[in-house]
């Protein structure tokens, strides 16, 4: 039984749910998410409801690439791929992760469970068929996150900078054009790969993305930073232009491991994020440090 409840929860994917604190990034950013109870409350609940939402899309897709993962040196591994739990059971999870994010969103309002909705489809439809359309795929990853950031909007009350969604947009194709990079290098034939559309990216192509994606991204962050009022934001550029560049090295130049798992493994990576949201943080929710500038 122990061993069943534990792979119940990794089918879950907690560990993804990382993601999902973009939910909190608009009301973050605008300095309200410790303002009062109710407002953190919402917001956990919000992340919550995506959070389970994202779980039943990774179920969906663990469900539909289950003959691909088994190629997959690591999925393979997986509690649905190799066995251990069955499809019937994978569904009946699905199932109760689907109502409760429903549920979920449907208390933080309409247009809240309007897109979580949307983002539900949009993982159905990537994982029977958009995952399959080179460059497609990728953007329906990004386009996830983007979902995020307005779902954090709509829960807050608190409108998104159309550079924030900008830049967003921009790191998450990024991310994954990484992970397709590290994918396409870790199978050397892709052909008959564990994920279809390898074979119809080449690392030429992939290097020549990730520098522009890598680029526009930090325009657009330095673009969000100037159209903040208090010019102190300005000193969080340089922490996001090395956090860039890193994930651009170990993307490069480290095959071991899934570029995406360096955010919370590269020690540099790691501080560098921390220290940015330290910065952040104590910039907008502590004004009198703005206040001097």
């Amino acid at each position: 039984m122990q061993y069943f409840l534990r792979d119940i929860a990794y089918t879950l994917r907690p560990q993804q749910w990382v993601k999902n604190f973009l939910v909190l990034a608009p009301p973050f950013f605008g300095g309200a998410l410790f303002t009062s109870t109710d407002m953190f409350f919402k917001m956990f609940l919000a992340f919550v409801g995506f959070s389970l939402a994202s779980s039943t899309a990774y179920i969906i897709n663990d469900i539909s690439d289950i003959e691909y993962d088994r190629l997959h040196p690591k999925k393979k591994q997986r509690p649905l791929t190799s066995g251990r739990i069955n499809i019937f059971t994978a569904v009946v999870l699905g199932i109760i992760t689907l109502a409760l994010s429903l549920a979920a969103s449907f208390i933080i309002g309409i247009d809240f469970l309007i897109i979580t909705v949307l983002y539900l489809l949009l993982a159905l439809s990537y994982s029977y068929y958009l995952q399959k359309i080179e460059i497609i795929d990728v953007f329906c990853i990004a386009i996830g996150f983007v979902l995020r950031i307005e779902a954090g909007g709509i829960a807050s009350g608190i409108q998104v900078s159309n550079w924030l969604l900008l830049t967003t947009f921009l790191l998450s194709l990024l991310l994954a054009f990484g992970k397709r990079r590290h994918e396409l290098v870790l199978h050397s034939d892709p052909q008959n790969s564990f994920r279809e559309v390898l074979s119809r990216y080449n690392t030429n192509f992939l290097d020549t993305t990730l520098s522009i994606f890598a680029t526009t991204a930090i325009v657009t962050y330095a673009i969000y930073t100037v159209e903040i009022e208090s010019r102190i934001f300005l000193i969080t550029v340089p922490f996001a232009v090395f956090g860039v560049l890193r994930y651009m090295y170990l993307v490069q130049t480290d095959t071991r491991g899934d570029p995406t798992e360096s955010l919370y493994k590269d020690r540099p990576l790691l501080m560098t994020v921390l220290l940015w949201f330290l910065i952040t943080t104590a910039i907008i929710y502590f004004k009198n440090i703005a206040g001097l500038f």
